[in-house]
């Protein structure tokens, strides 16, 4: 990330998650829609930053409502007459707002990170953002304040907030449009609106921010994320005061348009682009699309089958969410999906196999949808940051008995000395059975074809598991496709091998050629896999 691209993506984020029209639509199609290639390891903490401004900004702006009411929520328990104070009723307003937030964040966290990797899911749901504007604006008498709330109306504006769970849907403008349902005025719904999304915020960003510092070689690139992270808070407060100020003579209508037009530009930028893509997407039957050593070609026939029975490898199993936004996005069409061992994918004529790298005996039908590539991983107790191939080699052949030993023949392989405990503990490498592909990429390019040694180690079924494990376990280390690692593990650097040895393409094989919604369906899965 470069820091115009901070400053820039800090602006939109100031902008963007105060006024109605989706702050994390834009922090999505914004770098998709200029091509922005922004390293996934600095993606995380960038947004975690930047929230923290806007955070800050909101705390700032309202921060003599916000003492008045935490000085009357105390003294209101003090004196045991909890709903007696305005102010502290208002305190209890916003835990009661807060609560469908937190229980929507944890139903639908799956589903949400689906919609992130799908810039037309997230061109849909503001549209979302635009028709609650127009609703509000159209249902709504404007004839209540602020000093008129009630726990319903908090609730109700709560249940508005959960929603906004998904980029795309305004978390300012659903909270405020269920406000205006309820008869107040733009302003003093507004006003809540702020309020409430103080705790909503708060708790994601100090949850968020404890991950966020495990990143690795956070500080080299820590001080362009926090200038637009201060670029966040100015905007952000300015656009609060501004804000307030245009309700109290306008309406949302144009809000509503923006969120339509920005909609449809992602759209129709999108289609573009799918158009002058699909020969390279799908190739036609008779050319070679995986690798020429292989040359693969389709049987005659098609395949386009309603339900589509798609047969994945553990290896993806990270990206069904996807699957399923896809089908949902393309429209009365369904997929059954089969989770099974590499060597039970079979690509019959009414079935579809999703796999990570290719086999060795392929002659049907196949395409490349992307790519992802084998990371080692490591639980964040551990302060290793690196290792090279021969220490690895080392490590899965049983050579060190104990942490201790590791840091004694590689001290500039961690950041700090391993505590006490570590040390005297013994590397835990987890390992996936022979035929799986992360363990075949890794046996080949890492251990140059050494097999690793199964008394230091524990057998794993897939890489949710193995995230589990390492992510529960100090000791523990393991290797995984990239697209699984999240906040729970950290990754760790490996050299001496060719970073392109470590990378597969992620294959649909099929006995015919896709034709029809399962064409349209494999198009999608490309665009969340190359946005």
């Amino acid at each position: 990330m470069t820091l115009l691209q901070s400053i820039i993506l800090g602006i939109v984020q100031g902008l963007t998650e105060f006024l109605p029209i989706s702050s994390s639509a834009h922090l999505v199609l914004i770098p998709e829609q200029l091509g922005w290639q922004i390293p996934e390891v600095q993606v995380f903490p960038f947004g975690v930053l930047v929230q923290m401004g806007t955070i800050i900004a909101v705390i700032l702006y309202f921060w003599s409502d916000l003492w008045k009411i935490i000085k009357a929520f105390v003294k209101a328990l003090v004196d045991r007459k909890p709903f007696e104070d305005p102010n502290a009723r208002l305190g209890w307003y916003l835990i009661l707002a807060t609560i469908p937030a937190g229980l929507s964040g944890m139903l639908l966290k799956d589903k949400v990170e689906a919609v992130f990797n799908d810039p037309n899911a997230t061109a849909y749901f503001l549209f979302g953002t635009a028709a609650l504007l127009v609703i509000a604006e159209a249902l709504g008498k404007r004839s209540r304040n602020l000093m008129s709330l009630t726990w319903f109306d908090a609730l109700w504006m709560g249940v508005f907030q959960a929603i906004s769970i998904f980029p795309g849907i305004s978390r300012s403008g659903s909270t405020i449009a269920g406000g205006m349902t309820r008869n107040m005025d733009r302003p003093s719904a507004a006003r809540f609106s702020f309020l409430m999304s103080i705790p909503v915020m708060l708790g994601a960003g100090v949850v968020s921010l404890s991950d966020a510092l495990q990143v690795p070689d956070l500080k080299s690139f820590l001080p362009i994320i926090l200038v637009g992270a201060v670029a966040a808070l100015l905007v952000g407060y300015l656009s609060i005061h501004w804000l307030l100020g245009f309700l109290t003579k306008r309406s949302f209508y144009w809000f509503a348009l923006y969120c339509v037009i920005f909609g449809l530009v992602v759209l129709n930028v999108g289609a573009a682009r799918s158009k002058t893509g699909d020969a390279a997407a799908i190739p036609a039957s008779e050319t070679a699309v995986v690798q020429s050593t292989l040359d693969p070609a389709s049987e005659t026939g098609t395949l386009d089958q309603n339900p589509l029975t798609v047969s994945y490898s553990t290896s993806l199993e990270w990206l069904t969410p996807a699957m399923s936004t896809c089908a949902q996005t393309i429209g009365s069409f369904s997929i059954i999906t089969h989770n099974l061992p590499v060597d039970q994918l079979d690509a019959t004529t009414d079935a579809l196999q999703l796999r990570w790298g290719a086999p060795g005996n392929l002659t049907s039908y196949a395409a490349i949808l992307g790519t992802d590539r084998l990371a080692l991983i490591a639980n964040p107790a551990n302060p290793l940051t690196t290792l090279t191939t021969e220490l690895t080699q080392k490590i899965a052949g049983a050579g060190f008995s104990n942490w201790g030993e590791v840091y004694a023949a590689c001290p500039e392989c961690f950041a700090t000395a391993p505590d006490e405990n570590l040390i005297a503990q013994s590397p835990a490498l987890n390992f996936y059975s022979s035929q799986e592909e992360p363990q075949q990429l890794f046996v080949k390019t890492v251990m140059a074809g050494q097999p690793v040694a199964a008394a230091s180690a524990m057998l794993i079924p897939g890489g949710k598991q193995m995230l589990e494990i390492v992510a529960s376990d100090a000791a523990a280390f393991g290797f995984v496709p990239a697209h699984f690692v999240t906040t729970s593990v950290k990754k760790i650097s490996l050299t001496g091998v060719d970073p392109a040895a470590l990378q597969l393409p992620i294959l649909a094989i099929s006995s015919a050629e896709p034709t029809g919604k399962t064409r349209d369906w494999l198009l999608c899965l490309q665009k969340v896999l190359i946005p």
